[in-house]
């Protein structure tokens, strides 16, 4: 029993192999149309860089302090150390990339004189921040409470360019908002002056004055205000994409075994309709 179940594992085996030498003009064909379109493909489609940059919000390099602590027992805030999500939040926000892309007028780097003319009007905005979400990434290092950035784009400086724009818009937005809420805090403690007659708590409110005055102008100064630089953004000199060898190997396995498949399903639909012949015989 043993030998006639190894002979007709021999014979299944040649079955195969036969199938596949029967069928080996379909499989090359197959094989070398999708190789040689996928590298045609590959060859052709634009070249993809990929820019990064790495940024710590300044609340990772902070404590808080007694001024700060001092200041809440008064109901106001202090002008805002940026934490990771509102930084994230902001990063990805609607309201920062429309005015990147108006600040830095990116429409015509997107999209083609052609395609601006048929756009209308009131959409070219809306095109412009889905366009940009598409090619600017944000993620968060949770272990090392690190923003990373990325922006891919078919020009290594541009893709570069656009996250130092991110930067500066982000740099400039949080530096207002922080100059704003210092302003705020300075008239709601001046107006408290006149109406205390103890000392002690006008000094401390003095100190508070002074320290919103402090953190105005370290807005104004901007540099690493609301969170510092590790890892400046830099023209990248390879592509991410296309990975043509990739591609191409890639497309010569699946089209093999869909070669494969086809050979033997097309085996398969011959003989059955042979058997059908002879039924009718």
């Amino acid at each position: 029993m043993p030998e006639i179940e190894e002979y007709d594992d021999e014979i299944n085996l040649l079955d195969y192999i036969n199938v596949l030498r029967k069928h080996y003009i379909l499989i090359s064909v197959i094989v070398a149309v999708s190789v040689l379109t996928t590298g045609i493909v590959s060859f052709l489609s634009p070249r993809i860089y990929r820019a990064t940059a790495a940024i710590i919000p300044a609340s990772q390099m902070k404590e808080q302090t007694g001024m700060s602590r001092l200041a809440m027992q008064f109901g106001i805030s202090t002008a805002p150390a940026a934490n990771v999500s509102e930084i994230v939040r902001l990063l990805k926000s609607n309201v920062l990339m429309e005015r990147v892309i108006k600040r830095y007028n990116l429409l015509p780097v997107f999209f083609k004189k052609e395609e601006l003319k048929e756009m209308p009007e009131a959409s070219r905005t809306w095109n412009g921040i889905r366009h940009l979400k598409d090619i600017f990434t944000v993620t968060h290092n949770q272990r090392e409470g690190i923003i990373e950035l990325s922006a891919e784009f078919t020009d290594p400086e541009t893709a570069a360019d656009i996250i130092n724009y991110m930067l500066t818009e982000l740099t400039d937005y949080m530096s207002g908002e922080a100059r704003r809420v210092a302003e705020t805090n300075r008239k709601y403690l001046e107006s408290l002056i006149d109406k205390n007659t103890d000392p002690l708590i006008s000094q401390k409110i003095y100190s508070l004055i002074a320290k919103q005055i402090e953190m105005s102008m370290m807005a104004e100064v901007k540099d690493n205000f609301a969170f510092k630089i590790l890892d400046p953004p830099k023209a990248p000199d390879r592509k991410i994409k296309p990975k043509i060898m990739m591609n191409i190997l890639l497309s010569f396995f699946v089209s093999l075994f869909a070669a494969v498949f086809l050979a033997f399903f097309t085996e398969y639909i011959g003989k059955l309709k042979q058997q059908e012949r002879h039924g009718e015989k």
